[in-house]
């Protein structure tokens, strides 16, 4: 399965296919075992997240600062209680492990657009392993040039080697490092001054040795990439 597929199966599990691109992939799934089976794959491991999402009460200043933010007034809504529905309904649980990545991720999407100090990232990108299209890890970037990496699995870091993140910004630049890393630990990286981070834009992780690419350009086995896109 080529990367851009595993791509195109990481957005499908995540509920960024929308519209005809999301009928289309799932008449291609219906007809290809392959295809299904990554998906399978991918939601089995996604949904290991969305088991730990606790629910949470709304803290009691969360309305009024919306309305500061939307200079107007809401009026809460009253929730009542959904039918069951099971976690393999595949219609619903993109969107509850989409939610339980960002509550993993403690980006605060709601709250990010409200307070300056918690800004929204411009793009996200899911990084796939190439052999079994699982997620490896996210990358949330900013248009302050920093990235906020977070591991979804360990990585085998051997003795004098390091991990560096890398990003194609545009074809004739080549990949530029973002950072490296030894520990697979959510962090956040400062890279150079680039251009805004764009839809399509690809990320990287690759095993370099230590202290960095002697380079400047990627030189060892890449363990995980994706392309980025928009948060909606």
């Amino acid at each position: 399965m080529t990367p851009e597929r595993m791509e195109q199966v990481g957005h499908y599990v995540l509920g960024l296919l929308e519209g005809e691109e999301r009928k289309t992939f799932e008449a291609e799934m219906a007809l290809d075992p392959e295809l299904a089976d990554a998906v399978r794959r991918l939601e089995t491991q996604f949904q290991r997240l969305d088991d730990t999402a606790v629910p949470r009460a709304p803290s009691e200043d969360l309305w009024g600062r919306i309305e500061g933010a939307l200079g107007t007034s809401v009026e809460p809504q009253t929730t009542k209680e959904l039918p069951f529905q099971p976690r393999s309904t595949r219609r619903w649980a993109p969107y509850a492990m989409a939610a339980s990545i960002l509550l993993a991720l403690g980006a605060g999407y709601v709250a990010g657009g409200i307070t300056n100090s918690n800004p929204q990232p411009v793009m996200i990108a899911v990084l796939l392993n190439e052999s079994d299209a699982t997620p490896g890890a996210i990358i949330e970037a900013f248009a302050d040039d920093s990235v906020r990496l977070v591991p979804l699995e360990a990585f085998n870091v051997p003795e004098g080697r390091i991990l560096e993140v890398w990003t194609l910004p545009d074809p004739q630049t080549g990949p530029v490092s973002l950072g490296t890393f030894a520990d697979p630990a959510n962090i956040r990286l400062a890279g150079p001054e680039l251009p805004t981070p764009q839809a399509g834009q690809l990320y990287e992780i690759t095993l370099e040795p230590a202290p960095g690419s002697p380079t400047g350009r990627p030189t060892g086995p890449i363990l995980v990439k994706g392309y980025a896109k928009a948060p909606v």
